[in-house]
């Protein structure tokens, strides 16, 4: 049985600043496959998870050479400037202006001279999320928590960026994600893909609740499907599956040497859909003790109501295989592969 998805529209409002006052973090990220192979990365997030309000700015890029380069501040939530609109923001050196007309985010980041990022991000086709975008993690009790999000799942990036000096061209396709997550502490491990080939994008954004709490999923699993620069499908019946997993002494948890993605749904003009993609996980770009990076007050927060929470991350050469009604397809792209570890659970 199909899970229904009975509208995949973004109102404007649903992209503004909410600035949740408790216990939540708010995010705009920005992924980037450039066209010379490399992997950007940008993100600013404001977090409500302390006494006071504050703010994480972090950047990266992957180059295909294997350069390497982040950059993470710590900023106070007195520096989060939204505009009047809440779809934009200044904070210190880094500015994301939204551009309702033409749907396009265009990100400058000036951290000089170790990074300079200059990039505008413009729709192919629009913004998708899952019905009201809302997830409460109890339907009956939204004070318990709730995952909100809204996507760009395909986007033409044009841009650059500066490292140490060096010019190093940022045009590509980009996936933006704009995230609330409402008490985030009781997720216990991400799973997020980012697919992109020059006209089609696949994403996956699946978050799994930790045993003995009365949640009302154990999984969530939100699928976008661009096939030659149309959003022709947002599926909800899908799973990532890490396999070939082993313990890392770096983080303590259960790391997978491999992945299997599956999207099951409906298209929008109603036909059956179904696509598989395996992938070997053997070009690690980073991973990451995110509370090393936190401000005190965070880390202090986040230490006394879960274990400690890491990111891992991949970028792997890929292959999905897409069934639409009788049509078959076969994409080879790059996948980008990220979990995000709060809490053990079971594969």
């Amino acid at each position: 049985m199909v899970t229904p998805v009975v509208s995949s529209e973004v109102p404007l409002q649903n992209l503004q600043w909410v600035l949740d006052p408790s216990y939540a973090t708010e995010a705009n990220t920005f992924y980037i496959h450039t066209k010379e192979g490399a992997m950007v990365l940008i993100q600013i997030a404001y977090s409500t998870m302390s006494w006071s309000p504050s703010v994480q700015v972090s950047a990266a890029y992957h180059g295909p050479d294997g350069l390497k380069k982040r950059h993470t501040a710590s900023l106070s939530g007195s520096s989060f400037k939204p505009s009047a609109d809440k779809m934009s923001v200044v904070c210190e050196n880094i500015s994301v202006q939204f551009d309702p007309t033409k749907q396009s985010y265009k990100v400058v980041l000036n951290a000089a001279p170790a990074m300079v990022v200059d990039v505008e991000f413009t729709a192919v086709d629009g913004l998708a999320q899952v019905n009201e975008a809302k997830v409460p993690f109890q339907k009956d009790d939204i004070s318990v928590g709730y995952v909100a999000a809204q996507f760009i799942p395909k986007a033409v990036v044009t841009g650059h960026v500066i490292l140490d000096g060096k010019l190093h061209e940022a045009n590509g396709s980009g996936l933006f994600v704009k995230a609330l997550q409402s008490k985030p502490q009781c997720v216990g491990r991400w799973s997020f893909v980012d697919f992109q080939t020059e006209k089609d994008a696949l994403l996956m954004y699946q978050y799994e609740m930790p045993e003995g709490y009365d949640y009302d999923f154990k999984i969530r699993s939100e699928g976008y499907v661009v096939l030659d620069n149309k959003i022709v499908a947002v599926t909800l019946d899908n799973l990532t599956k890490l396999l070939k997993t082993q313990n890392d002494p770096f983080s303590g948890y259960e790391i997978p040497s491999a992945v299997e993605y599956t999207w099951s749904g409906v298209t929008k003009d109603g036909r059956p859909l179904k696509i598989d993609m395996a992938v070997p996980l053997d070009h690690q770009l980073d991973k990451i003790d995110l509370l090393a990076e936190l401000p005190y007050l965070v880390r202090k927060f986040i230490q006394t109501c879960i274990t400690a929470p890491f990111v891992y991350q991949w970028l792997q050469t890929a292959t999905a295989h897409v069934s639409i009604g009788d049509e078959k397809l076969t994409l080879e792209g790059k996948v980008f592969h990220e979990n995000a570890f709060l809490a053990e659970i079971p594969n």
